[in-house]
């Protein structure tokens, strides 16, 4: 391990690291797609087969999450992720696309974006350098991964298992490489000396990522809300297991899990009962309650904000219990809380990154439910997702409507906005989820290696007649 650097010396080390980049990415721009492909699947398939090894590191490490969690995790990113990149065109001539006719006339080409500099959280160190990894190399692209400085040691080994497993295939090592000595301001280094950031982490790392002078590719925090309708108690017992089984993934930690729960008032005890019969434990006690939110979130000195106690982040269910002053029966994956305010008004409708939910009820119409949701967002997690519940179609039209989020499954859980499982419809599998503008971040989708790559289109004339249109008639007024 190299001696600790001084900020001086930051430049020149990044440099050092951003030459080899670019020394092995000119090198790999010579490979075929098959080559390309090679080195991408051993990238994730390396952090799937040490999935236990790295897992077990990275709860004694960062006291985060568990270990069963975390190699489900890696296996089922890296399967999902690389079952869509698999077989799909990185390299060269992509295909057609149709022009303002409607016809092909488009031949979109793809290259590569050059070094890519990835800003890997504390969270999910190993999953998300596997997934980044694995979609840079697919583009064609180095990548620098700067791992959270409580994931170091992690996130060192992780990057020298991949570093391994792609130059076994004949791919240069040096597309892949880690910061040894994690800082603030060494991150900004590499920020600033690559082609292009990839940024997973909370509002200060996507802004410290758009700042740093380079494209960037922000993925911002969740709040995930879940709204239900009336009319749906035939479904709770499904609504509530999926909601507990999520919940508890990885103690809580993804930003995809479920934040609050919300339902019609006359359905509360059943709600209560469904999720108490599936693996959840209902926790109505005032006392309790007010002991989670004093656990949970403590006053930032410096901006006057309630933020997460990091304490408590990814703490094991029966510890979390044992603190809130509730014993915890052996089977229950997740708490689910009674909370009857909302938005600023309820610190427990912000995220919370441990297995436990909030539930409030509402006694009005669809769009009282919308408002609850839309207001919890627009206090924090604007632009991720809402799940909801309804067959109603104009109450689904409503949700999408109104609420703030890029990604709105409907009648099915936040398992699907991650794009979980690999061979449903839907959303790309991804381990960067974007929120768009409300979070400040430049993608709204599902990072995938298509946002690694650089386009060349080239543009072809339409045998067609034309169609001359005077100023005047471009400007009428459609009647």
């Amino acid at each position: 391990m190299a001696e600790k650097k001084e900020a001086k010396d930051y430049r020149e080390y990044v440099s050092g690291l951003v030459a080899k980049a670019r020394k092995a990415q000119a090198a790999y721009a010579g490979f075929t797609q098959e080559q390309l492909d090679k080195a991408a699947r051993a990238a994730a398939k390396s952090v799937y087969d040490n999935a236990e090894l790295l897992a077990v590191e990275a709860v004694e490490e960062t006291g985060m999450g568990t270990v069963e969690g975390k190699i489900k995790k890696m296996r089922g990113a890296m399967t999902n992720q690389w079952a869509y990149s698999k077989g799909r065109v990185s390299k060269g001539i992509v295909g057609w696309e149709k022009g303002k006719l409607d016809v092909d006339c488009i031949l979109k080409i793809a290259k590569p974006a050059g070094v890519i500099a990835g800003v890997m959280p504390v969270t999910n160190p190993t999953t998300t350098m596997g997934a980044n990894a694995m979609q840079a190399l697919k583009a064609g692209n180095a990548i620098i991964v700067c791992p959270h400085p409580r994931a170091k040691n992690v996130s060192l080994h992780c990057a020298d298992i991949i570093r391994k497993a792609i130059a076994a295939t004949g791919a240069p090592e040096d597309l892949v490489q880690c910061v040894d000595e994690p800082a603030i301001a060494l991150t900004g280094e590499v920020m600033a000396q690559c082609d292009l950031v990839v940024a997973t982490g909370g509002p200060n790392i996507v802004k410290a990522a758009n700042s740093s002078g380079n494209p960037s590719l922000g993925v911002g925090q969740g709040n995930c809300q879940v709204i239900i309708d009336k009319g749906m108690t035939g479904r709770f017992d499904e609504i509530a297991a999926d909601i507990m089984v999520n919940r508890a993934y990885d103690s809580g930690i993804p930003c995809t899990g479920e934040q609050t729960i919300i339902v019609p008032e006359c359905d509360k005890q059943a709600m209560y009962d469904a999720v108490n019969r599936n693996k959840g434990m209902v926790v109505t006690d005032p006392t309790a309650i007010e002991k989670l939110r004093q656990m949970l979130f403590k006053k930032n000195e410096a901006t006057g904000e309630m933020t997460a106690n990091p304490t408590y982040v990814g703490m094991d269910i029966k510890k979390l219990g044992a603190e809130m002053g509730v014993e915890v029966p052996d089977g229950v994956l997740s708490i689910v809380v009674e909370i009857s305010k909302y938005g600023n008004d309820e610190l427990l409708c912000k995220e919370k990154m441990c297995p436990i939910a909030a539930m409030i009820t509402y006694s009005g119409d669809w769009k009282e439910a919308v408002h609850i949701a839309k207001t919890n967002l627009l206090m924090e997690g604007a632009g991720h997702s809402t799940d909801i519940y309804t067959e109603d179609k104009d109450h689904q039209i409503y949700a999408g409507l109104e609420i703030p989020v890029c990604r709105m499954p409907v009648n099915v859980g936040q398992g699907a906005v991650g794009g979980r499982p690999y061979y449903t419809g839907g959303m790309p599998s991804t381990s960067g989820i974007g929120c768009g503008y409300w979070q400040k971040n430049m993608l709204g989708e599902n990072l995938t290696f298509e946002h690694l790559l650089n386009y060349t289109r080239m543009l072809y004339k339409v045998d067609a007649d034309p169609v001359e249109l005077t100023d005047e008639e471009v400007w009428a007024e459609n009647e």
